[in-house]
């Protein structure tokens, strides 16, 4: 079909649509692969990237406020997934030694052991995509991969998009 549509227009981005189409194809496949795998282990990705935000956290420890942001949702949304958390018994709520009127969300040893049980088979996963590529593939990847995000967001500030519109 873009091969077709090519052919009748000589100004038709045929590459960039094609390279375009195969970035979000991609990462529609990846989303979905990885969704599979949580789904498995018990988990949806927003838990899963709370933890991983607790635990990489100095004494595993963060303010809802501070969660809120790490995940980019709302202060409501990160009370849900904390009471979630909670449940599961992964966090504890902590009162700050400092204020009380400040309180921290702690990963417990559960949630850890929680952790440690699920990271190995991801990463197995994450080992056995990526082996198909050579490690200079793969630093050529992440490169060019920067070099579009950092152009998108140069689009974005410029307004390129809304200007192509008018």
């Amino acid at each position: 079909m873009l091969k077709f549509r090519a052919s009748r227009h000589e100004d038709f981005p045929y590459q960039e649509i094609l390279l375009t189409r195969l970035c979000m194809h991609m990462q529609g496949k990846l989303l979905e692969n990885r969704n599979k795998m949580l789904k498995a282990q018990g988990i949806n990705e927003t838990l899963f990237m709370a933890l991983i935000t607790l635990e990489s956290q100095e004494n595993h420890s963060i303010q809802p406020s501070e969660l809120s942001c790490a995940l980019g949702s709302s202060r409501t949304n990160a009370t849900r997934i904390a009471d979630e958390l909670e449940k599961r018994g992964w966090i504890e709520r902590r009162e700050s030694d400092n204020d009380r009127r400040c309180l921290h969300l702690q990963l417990t040893e559960k949630g850890q052991a929680f952790l440690q049980e699920v990271l190995p088979p991801q990463h197995h996963c994450l080992h056995q995509l990526w082996s198909s590529l050579s490690t200079a593939e793969k630093d050529q990847l992440e490169h060019i991969t920067r070099k579009l995000l950092t152009r998108l967001d140069q689009m974005e500030q410029e307004g390129t998009v809304l200007e192509a519109l008018r």
